[in-house]
């Protein structure tokens, strides 16, 4: 996925906010499941959700304002009740080309209440088939 860092999200610097990397995380996640067509709009009306159960961000250099950005989304790890996806968020202006950071989020597939439930056999069966072997960046 590709976006320009806007400047709602930025500092006075105008670097970008540490935070906003993790909706840039999100937006990236949904719509790969998207491509594949999964869409975690149909997750949801089927009563589930992938709650967050852990996040980390390697932050190697900035993004600034109108920096385009590509966003690499892997899956690394899908099981009933644990998936796992891996991050790189590069700038992708002209020459300009380089890591800004890597990332992992961990979720769990849980119900309206909160409870972990199991992910529905066919997005269990659908996602071991995108799995990528190895973490999406060294050190992550």
């Amino acid at each position: 996925m590709q976006l320009r860092v806007r400047f709602a999200e930025t500092d006075q610097m105008r670097i970008a906010h540490h935070a906003a990397h993790v909706v840039w995380l999100e937006a990236a996640r949904v719509e790969w499941l998207r491509e594949r067509g999964l869409r975690y709009r149909d997750l949801e009306d089927e009563g589930v959700s992938l709650a967050v159960a852990g996040l980390s961000v390697q932050y190697r250099a900035a993004a600034r304002f109108d920096d385009l950005l590509d966003i690499d989304v892997r899956l690394l790890e899908a099981r009933s009740r644990r998936l796992r996806f891996g991050y790189r968020i590069e700038r992708v202006d002209g020459a300009d080309r380089a890591t800004l950071a890597l990332a992992e989020t961990r979720h769990v597939p849980t119900d309206a209440s909160g409870r972990a439930v199991r992910l529905p056999g066919e997005w269990l069966t659908a996602m071991r088939g995108w799995l990528e072997p190895g973490p999406a960046a060294p050190d992550v």
